[in-house]
């Protein structure tokens, strides 16, 4: 859930006139309200780990951009069902205003595809949270892992990225919901064995104090940082 101080999973990455979204929880609200953040862009290509609602909820607010969205999802490959019956419910009367005019396309993640929308990306299935999802990265530059539980797969799939986002939802001294998501420690025990150049912690507990988080995943990877909204790096 949003908080005072952190909304929901998004994560934008541009390059020239591309815009890809990875998730789209409340934190998508941005690209409404700062519009520069996709000055250039032709369209926005979304792609989701999984449909829980705090990583879908955003779509309903991507209309307001005032470009094509385009949503990539793992329905077919992780639930054997469609992306568009899954995010059906949300995405038309009377749950959504917009979807009767046809704002979003909804195509279907091949877990064996190179590329989606032009950008260079790899995807894995994570097992191990309360629903399947999927890990991202993209080319070199970028991984995302969220909601799993750790999972030995995680390092060889991020290995050698230049920046790993990585969910830390409790630290290993005050553990919280292991059976489907990962500590802090265990985020930086997956940074280290994988050689990154730098962890961010992410999808964090709403009651967790982010200094711990650090000092719990600095434990096995000393450059750690957590996550904070609007960020922006250059990868």
């Amino acid at each position: 859930m949003p908080t005072a101080d952190r909304a929901t999973m998004s994560v934008l990455v541009r390059d020239g006139d591309r815009a890809l979204l990875l998730d789209a929880g409340t934190g998508a609200s941005r690209l409404v309200y700062e519009p520069e953040l996709l000055a250039g862009a032709g369209r926005l290509d979304v792609l989701l780990t999984h449909f829980h609602l705090d990583h879908v909820c955003g779509l309903l607010y991507l209309p307001g951009t005032g470009l094509p969205v385009r949503i990539h999802a793992p329905g077919d490959w992780l639930y054997r069902t469609a992306s568009a019956r899954l995010l059906d419910p949300i995405l038309r009367a009377p749950v959504s205003p917009f979807a009767e005019a046809g704002a979003f396309d909804v195509r279907e993640l091949d877990p064996g595809a190179e590329e989606v929308a032009g950008w260079p990306v790899a995807l894995r299935a994570q097992l191990r949270h309360w629903a399947p999802t999927a890990g991202i990265r993209v080319g070199d530059s970028l991984a995302l892992v969220t909601d799993t539980a750790f999972d030995e797969g995680s390092p060889g799939f991020v290995a050698g990225v230049r920046h790993l986002l990585h969910e830390a939802w409790s630290t290993s001294h005050d553990p919280s919901a292991t059976e489907g998501d990962a500590t802090a420690a265990q985020a930086g025990e997956v940074a280290a064995a994988g050689e990154v150049a730098r962890l961010t912690l992410v999808h964090l507990h709403p009651r967790a104090d982010p200094a711990a988080l650090k000092r719990d995943a600095r434990s096995a990877f000393p450059a750690a940082e957590v996550g904070v909204d609007g960020r922006e790096l250059t990868l």
